[in-house]
């Protein structure tokens, strides 16, 4: 199965560098598949260091802001070298142990070496849904029709209008205005 979330790993100056990653797990969360493209910062950052935090989060402002690569209120410590997100409902410290390198998309395997539950996990709602496939949509432009993404986010309007927090509405106005700016 797929599980969504963000990752942190560190840059070349020992910094975070967090993306969203949605790596393939079993049901018991102890073997993980990690799938960076092999033109990605994240990708370059574990081959250079093989260690990398998963953080499970329930808070779609913030998955959505890194998706698209903008600016958010993510805050981070430093645990043995890796950075952890305090925000976190739960986080899973891997060590990347096989590379295959056959593809665009590697496909990193890696061992959970510690795990810690921070938060209770709220849960998601239909706004979380719709944002994080509103998101998804975004992240494919440069392979979607224009017509296509804004029929879909017609669509999942009704599911952030229905449910939304103030988090969910926030993230879905930041959805809205990439699109009307065309980003």
């Amino acid at each position: 199965m797929i599980i969504e979330g963000l990752l942190t790993t560190c840059d070349f100056q020992g910094q975070p560098h967090v993306a969203p990653m949605g790596p393939v797990v079993d049901e018991k969360l102890e073997h993980w598949r990690l799938r960076p493209f092999q033109s990605s910062s994240t990708f370059e950052n574990l081959r250079r260091y093989p260690y990398a935090v998963f953080h499970v989060v329930d808070d779609v402002l913030s998955l959505a802001q890194t998706a698209l690569g903008l600016e958010s209120d993510l805050q981070f410590a430093k645990v043995d070298n890796c950075w952890i997100l305090p925000s976190a409902c739960h986080w899973y410290r891997l060590q990347v142990t096989e590379w295959d390198l056959s593809e665009s998309r590697s496909d990193a395997q890696a061992v959970v070496l510690e795990q810690r539950i921070q938060r209770p996990f709220w849960g998601w709602n239909r706004a979380k849904h719709a944002i994080i496939e509103a998101t998804i949509l975004l992240t494919r432009r440069h392979i979607l029709e224009s017509s296509f993404i804004e029929q879909e986010l017609g669509r999942l309007e009704s599911a952030v209008e229905k449910t939304a927090g103030t988090r969910e509405r926030q993230a879905w106005e930041l959805l809205r205005q990439q699109v009307k700016e065309g980003r």
